[in-house]
C-alpha cells in the first residue's frame, strides 16, 4: 500500500514557479492569484474561446460594453481600448500590483 503525502504544497509551488507568467488580455499586466475566464464573443451569441482577465479588467469590460457592442469589436478586429473610458483605466491600472482590485462604476 502506497503512503499518503500529507503536505503536498511543495508540489503546487515548483509548478506555479515553472509555468511562464500569462498576461491580463485587457491591460497586458501579468495575473495574480485570482482569474477570471472572459468571452470575448459572449456565449449568447455563440462565442466560445475564453481569455484570461484580472477580475477588475472583466468588470471594467461589462460595465462598459453590452454583448451586442463586443460582438462589433470582435467582428471588426478593433481593440477594447479604443474606448475612451478602457483606455483610461488601462493607463490607471498599469502601475498597480496584480491582484490589486477597487471598486468598479457603471460606464454604459
Amino acid at each position: 500500500m502506497a503512503r499518503k503525502i500529507r503536505d503536498a504544497s511543495w508540489l503546487v509551488d515548483e509548478a506555479a514557479e515553472s509555468a511562464p507568467a500569462v498576461p491580463c488580455w485587457l491591460c497586458g499586466r501579468d495575473l495574480g492569484k485570482t482569474v477570471d475566464r472572459f468571452h470575448p464573443v459572449p456565449k449568447s451569441r455563440g462565442g466560445r474561446d475564453t481569455v484570461p482577465v484580472h477580475p477588475i479588467c472583466r468588470e471594467t469590460i461589462d460595465a462598459n460594453f453590452s454583448a451586442s457592442e463586443l460582438v462589433r469589436h470582435a467582428e471588426s478586429g478593433t481593440p477594447l481600448t479604443d474606448n475612451e473610458t478602457v483606455a483610461r483605466f488601462v493607463r490607471w491600472v498599469a502601475g498597480k500590483p496584480a491582484d490589486f482590485h477597487s471598486a468598479t462604476k457603471s460606464g454604459r
